[in-house]
């Protein structure tokens, strides 16, 4: 039986976790920056995930401006996918420069159903992080699937660094995300959060992953402009630390002076349905 993309236009999505890293245009060009720096490791996950029999239809969780979309689609071949996000300022900026056989829709990706046939693949890169409820967000993505589908997600194990402001502000984050309830480095439970909800795991891994420091600082320095004014935060931290580290962050993006390496550990699992 085929199916229809969706008219992405139609369809309305519901309010989900707290995406505490903002959905303006310093938030987009974020995005960019973020999918230009994990390219790499992403592609050749997916390309894992080609290797297996063909993938028909795909989803994209928390698809953003679509950068992710266009990885999932060139590295699988499938037939169609879809990305779902709840900001239509992201998802504007996703069609604007949408492939064929790619379409958009707005969508709690918590919710199911999605606004999309059962995926062969559903994807999703550094989005459970940013879910007060991952368990039942894994129980939910499994009666989306097709029979057999298979689950992919790539999250944040650990990240630190020897540079003083980007270890503060992994700090400030890691505290930030608890106090929405969320787990910075949720990519270190997929693997059991998987098998908890009914997956069967087919392969996890902890990938190393260094980023130059003035890379590191560019991504955080435009996140960082929007975040320093989450309430959490506002309440928690004094002000004027927080206009040091921005002016930190913004002089070691521009070079201003060496910045030691951002290390990351990026969990990557592979989960079918039974």
């Amino acid at each position: 039986m085929s199916h229809q993309l969706p008219d992405s236009s139609s369809l309305l999505g519901a309010a989900g976790s707290t995406y505490t890293f903002g959905d303006n245009d310093v938030a987009a060009e974020r995005l960019r920056h973020l999918a230009e720096a994990f390219a790499p490791s992403s592609r050749a996950f997916i390309a894992r995930i080609a290797r297996e029999p063909v993938v028909g239809y795909a989803v994209d969780l928390g698809c953003g401006p679509g950068h992710t979309t266009a990885l999932v689609l060139d590295g699988t071949g499938a037939r169609a996918v879809v990305g779902l996000d709840s900001s239509a300022r992201l998802l504007a900026r996703a069609r604007r420069q949408a492939p064929r056989r790619v379409a958009f829709a707005p969508h709690d990706i918590t919710s199911v159903p999605f606004p999309a046939p059962p995926a062969d693949l559903i994807y999703g890169r550094f989005i459970v992080t940013h879910l007060a409820e991952p368990e039942q967000a894994l129980e939910s993505w499994l009666r989306a699937a097709a029979p057999r589908g298979r689950l992919a997600l790539e999250e944040t194990a650990d990240v630190a660094s020897d540079e003083p402001a980007l270890a503060r502000y992994y700090q400030l984050v890691e505290q930030m995300q608890a106090a929405h309830r969320q787990r910075m480095h949720i990519g270190r439970e997929l693997a059991a959060l998987g098998s908890g909800a009914g997956w069967i795991l087919e392969s996890s891994e902890l990938l190393p992953v260094t980023l130059p420091g003035a890379v590191a600082a560019r991504l955080h320095a435009m996140n960082f402009r929007t975040w320093r004014h989450d309430p959490f935060i506002a309440a928690t931290v004094d002000r004027a630390e927080l206009d040091r580290l921005g002016a930190d962050l913004e002089a070691l993006a521009a070079g201003a002076r060496p910045a030691a390496p951002a290390r990351w550990k990026i969990g990557q699992v592979i989960l079918r349905r039974p």
